[in-house]
């Protein structure tokens, strides 16, 4: 074989060789970039539904917080501490404190359904304060003498209401991710790894 016929073989084989690693390379760089984008739009998919989720467990808290306030405010006019409610005045407060309470119950199945389970457990507990506020906002009326009880059930139904908007809080706020970055850096591609 001539030198000619050698130099134009080796030419031939090394552009054939140079456009196999090029397509090769290319090859493993459209790889890469189709797995990172797909894991990019995973992650846009699922951090959608986790703020949806998390949207519809705030929307249930701040129902059961709102019923909850209404239903303190309706059991306080059952009672003056400065001056004697009439009877009468006291039967529609309390029959409203009964509807408030009514009103509280879907809202409270609604929060357990959502959960997590501790905070369903202090939504329960802060019904049953208000249960148990209204109780003895009932026995303040007929016994004054009785008032310290009725405060007493007045701070532990505040407390419970304000462990139950804490931890709500806790529930659907946006860990904050380090650096500042809305979504973590992707993962290596295995094939730049090896």
């Amino acid at each position: 074989m001539s030198d000619a016929a050698s130099i134009a073989l080796i030419t031939a084989l090394s552009t054939l060789a140079g456009a196999g690693i090029t397509s090769w390379l290319s090859l493993l760089t459209n790889r890469h970039q189709f797995g990172h984008q797909e894991r990019l739009t995973n992650r846009e998919r699922d951090e959608a539904r986790r703020d949806q989720y998390r949207t519809s467990r705030k929307e249930a808290y701040v129902q059961f917080i709102d019923q909850a306030v209404r239903t303190a405010h309706a059991i306080g006019a059952m009672v003056k501490p400065e001056a004697r409610v009439s009877e009468e005045a006291y039967l529609d407060a309390a029959a409203q404190a009964d509807d408030r309470l009514a009103e509280l119950w879907p809202l409270l199945a609604l929060v357990t359904i959502e959960g997590p389970s501790e905070v369903a457990d202090l939504a329960d507990r802060a019904a049953s304060a208000l249960m148990a506020e209204g109780a003895k906002a009932g026995k303040f009326h007929r016994h004054p003498d009785s008032k310290a009880e009725f405060v007493a059930a007045s701070r532990v139904r505040w407390q419970a209401q304000r462990d139950f908007a804490r931890a709500a809080r806790d529930t659907v706020a946006i860990p904050a991710q380090p650096g500042g970055s809305e979504l973590p850096a992707p993962p290596p591609s295995p094939e730049l790894a090896a």
